[in-house]
């Protein structure tokens, strides 16, 4: 029976290492991402090997699933297959790859497509691959040095009888290849590397890159519902403020501070009713640097979830959903940068249709999709749509949009709001000042947060100090946050090295 094992303890167990020196291999077991462009000048798709096994003497490792179209643009289906295949099977005594699609056989023929490489192998040798069920004979044409994405690299070119080239780089795994391992057609559409390999979150998913906030910097979302009319029965605005922001060798942590404000029409149809404000709610979002996986504290929406999805990947919407899935498309490169930040990601829900093994797009109210954009994170989710922004870029602030009709939210004075605590010294070692840019007005509470958020140091701040000294004897070295909360005041924060 076949054992799947994770990926690190399979490479672990085989002595293959998570290096760059990758031997040829087309694909990298480690988990990162591989991009390729050539479905479209402007869209690029990623993918990776998800999970592996043993198979006799070969070490076999398996492409993440992705949804594939069912016979026209609306229609989606589960598939085993991603644009090279299903699976990268390795024969170490041979030295041989393959890279294998895998289809039903009909009538007893073989549909299945098999590319083997044998980068090992002398130049001008030859062998057969196997395309459904005829032969295709497969030669290493040549060796030798190249550019892959910038990085001279050593290469191989093989050349196949029906006048397919696959190109494979050393370090950098599969640079070129028929797109969807059409090798046995003339003429298929190629598929070339559009990045050399990466971890998720240090490639097109990278949280630093697709939300880049500072302290003080504010988003404004419009929510309108659905409607079949012209007038939508209820209109929200939710504005949100960056307290702090604080980057560990594998994450990025925000705070920030929410408020929300709903109108109702009373349009025929709708059911109106007084407009309603929220109370201002502290949030907090972080990510992983290697994943691009985002999780969140106190925030429902606008959340960037998913963003990680690989092009035509899915999972279940929600806890729960077993006919719901939300895919992720191919990354969008080369838009217009703008202070509302640049379109890269989206994702959307699929549905599936009774008891068919089909998926479509929602409709009106289920037509959910995420768009995700460098910088500014979130640009639409849903009923959500960014419409206003202002942020630091490069240490000078950019606007987008209005913030009129967000003006009632978050009341307090921007300077307040944004008034920065200082440490002296910083870093410290048994102890530091605190110094407050204002007399505080209220007895406030002063603690010291370690990396997880957890307090470990807690005093009071009396009503009119200006500054406090913070004992740090206890602490471990490393680094925390310096959090001030006055009551009915937001919290402030500065970062302190101990």
């Amino acid at each position: 029976m076949k054992k799947i094992y994770s990926l690190l303890t399979l490479c672990a167990a085989l002595g293959w290492h998570t290096t760059p020196a990758q031997n040829w291999r087309p694909f990298r077991p480690n988990g990162d991402v591989h991009a390729f462009r050539g479905a479209s000048p402007d869209s690029v798709l990623t993918m990776r090997l998800d999970s592996a096994a043993l198979q006799g003497a070969d070490s076999v490792y398996y492409f993440n699933r992705t949804m594939r179209r069912a016979g026209n643009n609306y229609q989606w289906r589960k598939s085993v297959n991603n644009q090279f295949g299903k699976v990268l099977r390795y024969n170490p005594a041979e030295r041989t790859y393959v890279l294998q699609w895998s289809e039903p056989s009909v009538n007893g023929f073989s549909l299945d497509r098999l590319l083997v490489l044998k980068p090992f192998a002398k130049v001008g040798a030859n062998w057969s691959s196997a395309f459904t069920d005829y032969g295709v004979q497969t030669t290493l044409l040549a060796k030798g040095a190249g550019l892959v994405d910038g990085v001279t690299d050593s290469v191989a070119t093989f050349r196949l009888s029906t006048g397919a080239t696959v190109v494979l780089s050393k370090n950098h795994g599969l640079v070129s290849a028929p797109a969807n391992l059409l090798f046995g057609v003339p003429n298929p559409k190629i598929l070339t590397l559009a990045r050399r390999p990466a971890p998720a979150g240090q490639s097109y998913y990278n949280p630093l890159a697709l939300l880049d906030l500072q302290p003080g910097d504010e988003l404004g979302y419009k929510q309108e519902a659905f409607s079949f009319g012209p007038f939508p029965c209820y209109t929200g605005w939710v504005l949100r403020q960056v307290m702090s922001r604080q980057v560990t060798a594998d994450s990025i942590v925000y705070t920030m501070r929410e408020q929300r404000r709903m109108s109702y029409s009373s349009a025929p149809g709708c059911s109106g009713g007084a407009p309603t404000m929220t109370p201002v709610a502290m949030l907090r979002m972080a990510a992983s640097l290697r994943t691009g996986q985002w999780a969140a504290k106190g925030a429902g929406v606008l959340v960037p979830a998913d963003a990680e999805l690989l092009s035509y990947a899915y999972r279940p919407a929600y806890a729960g959903a077993t006919n719901v899935v939300v895919m992720g498309s191919p990354v969008v490169t080369g838009q217009a940068a703008s202070a509302c930040g640049t379109p890269l990601l989206s994702q959307r829900r699929l549905y599936r249709s009774g008891a068919t093994a089909d998926y479509n797009s929602g409709l009106d109210a289920l037509a959910w999709e995420q768009t995700v954009s460098l910088g500014t994170g979130v640009t639409g989710q849903g009923e959500y749509s960014l419409s206003y922004a202002r942020r630091t870029v490069n240490g000078a602030p950019q606007t987008c949009g209005s913030r009129n009709e967000f003006s009632t939210l978050l009341p307090n004075s921007q300077a307040a709001q944004v008034a920065p605590l200082q440490l002296y010294p910083n870093p410290a070692a048994e102890s530091v000042v605190l110094v407050l840019p204002e007399a505080s007005r209220t007895v406030a509470t002063v603690r010291i947060l370690d990396g997880l958020g957890r307090a470990v140091s807690t005093q009071p701040l009396a009503a009119g100090q200006t500054s406090t000294v913070l004992n740090l004897r206890n602490l471990a070295g490393g680094s925390y946050v310096v959090e001030v909360q006055a009551a009915g005041e937001a919290p402030r924060h500065i970062r302190l090295q101990h």
